[in-house]
């Protein structure tokens, strides 16, 4: 596969900025909005910042589709954003210490275990996103 400049550096770009977006947001606010894993208050909180990256990956992914409207530019917004995304959370967080100096090692597991999952929908809701635009194109021509 030949990929142009444009159709890999976009999305790295763009899963540059996300991390840096997500990373900035927790390590601001990440010691006030995590708890541990073994808290009773885990699951909920788990399930609610969940439902808002999907919301906000959901979104995010409206406007990539204005940056790249190509036939598989969101699928490949999701995939080397994710990419990106891990690569740069494995140091992010083997260097948690700079990173996200007010959180304690037990929400810096909590972290993980969300980063985790936002990765699969970092995947996912794009992927999705793409298949239902080329599936309103099809209808309309």
């Amino acid at each position: 596969m030949n990929l142009s400049t444009r159709e890999w550096g976009t999305p790295t770009v763009s899963g540059v900025i996300v991390w840096m977006l997500v990373t900035l947001f927790f390590r601001y606010f990440g010691h006030h909005v995590l708890v541990s894993v073994t808290h009773d208050l885990f699951f909920p909180i788990f399930l609610g910042l969940e439902t808002v990256t999907a919301a906000a990956l959901y979104l995010v992914g409206l406007g990539y589709r204005l940056i790249d409207p190509s036939k598989y530019g969101l699928v490949r917004f999701g995939m080397i954003g994710t990419a990106v995304g891990l690569l740069l959370d494995s140091v992010s967080l083997s260097n948690h210490s700079l990173f996200f100096p007010h959180m304690s090692d037990e929400q810096v597991l909590s972290f993980s275990v969300w980063v985790v999952f936002a990765y699969g929908l970092y995947i996912l809701i794009p992927a999705w996103q793409n298949t239902h635009t080329l599936a309103l194109a099809r209808r309309k021509g």
